[in-house]
């Protein structure tokens, strides 16, 4: 049976391949995206959100806004720039209601068997959490992308979906839920090489004409532009690792979100050697095994489901 699934994102480019490797692998059953600001702001994540799925032939799948601001700070290193990748026709409308109200009713509703991937700042989530604590009890595990072990992107420490709410954040780990942490330790061992880039492209799909049209311009910018070896589609790692957990190296260990600290705010605090003696909260992942990975990208974006 497939794995029931909510994602929760902030779409940019990345957001939008881990989207349609979703939608359309088929041990996954993606049961409603929610949307939340991060990225560019919450009108923008959600209209490239509802492009992204309509474009592939998914106007079933519902699409609710949520937040449109962290829960304490002000929104910062958000930005429309990638909006411009985002030309394909938008079908429909949001689906009515709030991200958070339908979060909640579709978890209660649950048999406790859905899979909860947040792909992006972790407001929703932690808001939800607040309006009904028991969808810790209801949800069969977290995946989500963020947070770091070794070093960041937005700051030397912190990751950029944590840093936008770190207080979001740490809720998310207080909660007591199981969580599988994908953050920059596996994502930049999980760069797609041009070669690779070029037989997403030969798919006959509509997830991987959109998806190459992403990653022609990820390639230009970050190979091309940048002199890296290959472009890293953060999201699509956790989708990826949740369809094979198996391609993760991961270290169970206590998880906590730095809220406070000048220099540290939206760190994750991985205690890998268990310094602190705090139950494992956690499993960190360290690695990835990008030949497993990229198998289960072709998978979603390939098959004959869209």
């Amino acid at each position: 049976m497939p794995i029931p699934i909510i994602l929760d994102v902030d779409t940019g480019y990345d957001d939008a391949v881990a989207i349609l490797m979703a939608a359309g692998h088929p041990a996954l059953d993606l049961l409603g995206v929610t949307t939340v600001a991060g990225n560019a702001p919450l009108s923008v994540t959600t209209d490239n959100t509802l492009r992204t799925l309509d474009a592939a032939g998914y106007t079933h799948i519902p699409v609710i806004a949520g937040a449109h601001r962290p829960l304490l700070r002000e929104l910062g290193g958000s930005t429309d720039a990638q909006s411009q990748h985002f030309h394909f026709p938008k079908r429909r409308e949001a689906t009515p209601g709030y991200a958070v109200d339908w979060l909640v009713e579709t978890l209660m509703a649950s048999d406790g068997n859905i899979v909860l991937v947040p792909l992006a700042p972790l407001t929703n989530i932690a808001l939800a959490l607040y309006k009904e604590p028991r969808i810790a009890q209801k949800v069969k595990e977290v995946v989500l992308m963020g947070g770091a072990v070794h070093g960041g992107n937005m700051s030397p420490v912190a990751e950029f979906n944590i840093w936008i709410d770190p207080e979001a954040a740490r809720i998310v780990w207080q909660a007591g839920w199981p969580i599988t942490m994908v953050g920059l330790d596996v994502t930049g061992r999980a760069l797609i090489p041009p070669q690779d880039a070029a037989r997403v492209k030969a798919l006959p799909t509509a997830r991987a004409a959109i998806t190459s049209e992403l990653l022609d311009f990820c390639v230009q910018r970050e190979v091309v532009g940048w002199g890296k070896p290959g472009v890293q589609i953060f999201d699509a790692c956790a989708v990826a690792a949740l369809v094979d957990p198996g391609m993760l190296t991961t270290r169970h260990c206590f998880v906590d979100v730095e809220t406070t600290g000048t220099l540290t705010a939206g760190m994750t605090v991985c205690d890998l050697e268990g310094l602190t003696q705090k139950p494992a909260n956690c499993h960190v992942g360290l690695d990835i095994d990008y030949a497993r990975f990229f198998v289960v990208m072709l998978e979603g974006l390939g098959g004959v489901t869209g």
